[in-house]
């Protein structure tokens, strides 16, 4: 039984994965999401107190689903739908993910990872391998439980689906049957329950049917029954216990195991070969139910924090909303924030609105501390956030899909100093050339900006030709200015390239936002100049 909360048809893996996701997250920062996807917004309180603030395998779980792109819209909305219902029920997912997580943490405590206790065909193999099936049963039915009582208000295909197969798999007739079953072995994994000041023991019936061959020799058996019933005792082997032994000892309809080494190491092997036998029928069951809790505690924690994630965005007042992908090419987005930057200056930050649906390469200039490279990384973040299906950091956002986008960001050469930035910076661009697709996107910030203005400008103008050739979608942030001064002049009135500009006032002042404005024959530096020299 398949848990589907990622996908409509199918379990998640980690195929078709961005190409260099890890250089992905350290150049957009991503980082700090998945550390307020790991920041419980449940608070859950205990006999030690507050429970732990942070769970890093939320932000673990989180980021591998990032790393994944949704490829279509409807995939996307199929997620969406169920985060929207994650949001409304937060309880139910957090008990979810607590249930899911307690239940595979006892089954590593049981032997897991050297798959059990004890070596195959012995006792405590089939002790272990019974508790194991009781653990997963129990933990199934507490989230079925959970999910029905929950379904009220529910809304997505893919919460309700997963209660409609729970409740097909595990119907009141089946449930009984299956607690009977259980109920049936148990004295085999556990002989003694201690209550209070007394034993419960657990005393199994079995019948037999088998045939007698020469020698009167035991053939062909044949399971007739099995059950289990509990006798109360005051104290474990203690006089109870022997006296009625040795009651069902006079008995001329039962052969007591009183006293008797022999008889009870066959009543033992029998006890060991009859619970074998109906624990063979079980493992199938056992297998399916593993895999589903891998995949449960795995994608519930996925949700859970997407969760916090919303919650720290609301906590820091930064505006949120559910994306809108499309099949077109488009992009437009209202008050869009780096949402990094928002956390870091509790939400004091500038958003961004604009329309840029068409335009294959977009250019942007001006000075430092602009905001330029704040606003290419909230484009490149948004992006990523709505192709797994979370909400982004806007009042609205809606963007075509691109399941291939790649970042080369400047970066500090290598600590070993076994060649130059620029060499580096070539290198890392054409490992992303040779595994570029049609619909791929490509953010830059400041390329090769490492050697002389002319060269660099050199550089960006051939290689970003090339790519425009190939329809790549480009966004560019960039000091170069010959370079950007001759794209602006070649291009002329192609409504594919867009040029914007970081917004300052005639008085200097920078409002942090990106407007549609022709390059810039300026900088930072010649700013300063200016201001501290005079014109």
């Amino acid at each position: 039984m398949n848990v589907n909360l990622l996908y409509k048809d199918k379990e998640w893996s980690s195929a078709g994965a961005y190409f260099d996701w890890n250089w992905m997250v350290k150049d957009l920062g991503l980082g700090a999401i998945f550390k307020a996807a790991g920041t419980d917004s449940i608070i859950r309180t205990s006999k030690a107190g507050i429970s732990n603030a942070m769970d890093p395998y939320l932000g673990h779980s989180v980021k591998r689903v990032m790393g994944v792109p949704l490829k279509t819209p409807e995939e996307i909305v199929y997620r969406q739908d169920i985060l929207k219902d994650c949001i409304k029920k937060q309880s139910m997912i957090d008990r979810m993910y607590q249930i899911s997580g307690r239940v595979l943490d006892e089954w590593e405590k049981l032997g897991r990872k050297n798959n059990s206790v004890g070596e195959i065909g012995t006792k405590a193999k089939l002790i272990t391998d019974l508790k194991v099936l009781k653990l997963l049963y129990d933990g199934i039915i507490d989230i079925e439980t959970l999910l029905n009582e929950n379904i009220e208000g529910i809304e997505s295909e893919g919460l309700i689906s997963l209660n409609e197969r729970l409740q097909a798999e595990f119907t009141e007739e089946k449930k009984e049957s299956f607690d009977k079953l259980i109920d049936s072995v148990s004295f085999f994994a556990g002989l003694y329950d201690e209550k209070e000041d007394a034993y419960l023991v657990r005393v199994p019936k079995i019948t037999l049917e088998c045939s007698l061959k020469d020698g009167l020799k035991i053939g062909d058996l044949k399971l007739d029954e099995l059950e289990t019933s509990a006798i109360k005792f005051r104290k474990q082997n203690g006089l109870g216990t022997k006296v009625r032994d040795r009651i069902s000892s006079i008995n001329p309809g039962v052969i007591s195991t009183y006293k008797d080494q022999a008889i009870q190491e066959d009543a033992e092997a029998i006890e060991f070969l009859v619970v074998s036998y109906v624990y063979s029928y079980c493992t199938p069951f056992v297998s399916m139910l593993g895999t589903f809790f891998d995949q449960f505690h795995f994608q519930a924690a996925f949700y859970l924090g997407a969760v916090n994630i919303r919650s720290v965005m609301q906590n820091f007042r930064i505006d949120n909303s559910f994306p809108i992908a499309k099949t077109e090419d488009c992009l437009e987005y209202d008050e869009l924030k780096e949402m990094i930057l928002s956390m870091e200056l509790k939400g004091k930050t500038i958003g961004n609105s604009g329309k840029l649906s068409g335009k294959q390469l977009v250019v942007i200039t001006g000075a430092n501390q602009g905001g330029k490279s704040t606003f290419l990384r909230s484009l490149g973040v948004a992006q990523v956030l709505m192709q797994c299906g979370l909400m982004v950091p806007a009042k609205s956002f809606t963007g075509s899909i691109h399941t291939s986008i790649f970042t080369h960001f400047t970066r500090r050469e290598d600590s070993a100093m076994n060649s130059g930035r620029l060499d580096e910076e070539l290198r890392r661009m054409d490992r992303i050339v040779n595994n570029l697709h049609k619909d791929s996107l490509i953010l830059l910030n400041e390329s090769f900006a490492t050697t002389t203005e002319k060269d660099g400008s050199r550089i960006a103008y051939g290689i970003i030709k090339a790519l425009m050739e190939e329809g790549i979608r480009i966004y560019t942030v960039t000091h170069l200015l010959s370079f950007a001064r001759k794209m602006y002049e070649e291009s002329g009135d192609d409504e594919k390239v867009c040029f914007m500009c970081a917004e300052h006032l005639e008085n200097g002042k920078r409002t942090f936002k990106m407007i549609p404005h022709e390059p810039e024959m300026t900088s930072f530096g010649l700013e300063l100049y200016d201001e501290i020299l005079g014109s």
